[in-house]
């Protein structure tokens, strides 16, 4: 009779780890907007982001979905930045825009809209994402886009 609830128990424990290793192995980032390229290029329209919002986007590398965000800062320039930091990409939760903040889902650290650079050193802040203005765009080349597949 032990050794059945022992095997029982054994048997429970097992099931338990093979369920957390695997959906904790298995998560994947978020998904948003998809975008498209378009001659090497992802071209958002001005007129879509430059409303002082924050606005997520996901593009899909090899079957991943790679997400970043467009943002305005305290003096009316757009920001790029992936959604995922050096600190907590390994949990594939990125941020989420509350208030006057985008705040990380993993460790809860907050970071201001209006701040212009975000370049806190060893702390969760979102990794910058190269971006260029061209009328009546925001432009991204998708190689760049491509560069930070390996934090999703």
């Amino acid at each position: 009779m032990v050794v059945k609830l022992l095997g029982q128990g054994v048997l429970l424990v097992s099931l338990s780890l093979l369920l957390f290793f695997h959906s904790s192995c298995g998560r994947r980032a978020p998904e948003y907007e998809e975008v498209f390229v378009d001659d090497s290029l992802i071209r958002l329209p001005l007129s879509r982001v430059y409303d002082r919002d924050v606005h997520f986007f996901t593009f899909k590398v090899d079957g991943r979905n790679v997400n970043f965000f467009v943002r305005t800062d305290g003096r009316g320039h757009l920001q790029t930045h992936f959604d995922a930091c050096y600190s907590c990409f390994k949990y594939k939760l990125g941020y989420v825009h509350e208030g006057d903040q985008v705040v990380c889902l993993a460790c809860r650290i907050g970071y201001k809209l209006e701040e212009e650079v975000w370049d806190y050193v060893g702390a969760c802040v979102p990794i910058s994402l190269k971006s260029r203005i061209a009328e009546p765009f925001l432009v991204l080349d998708v190689d760049w886009v491509k560069k930070g597949a390996r934090y999703f």
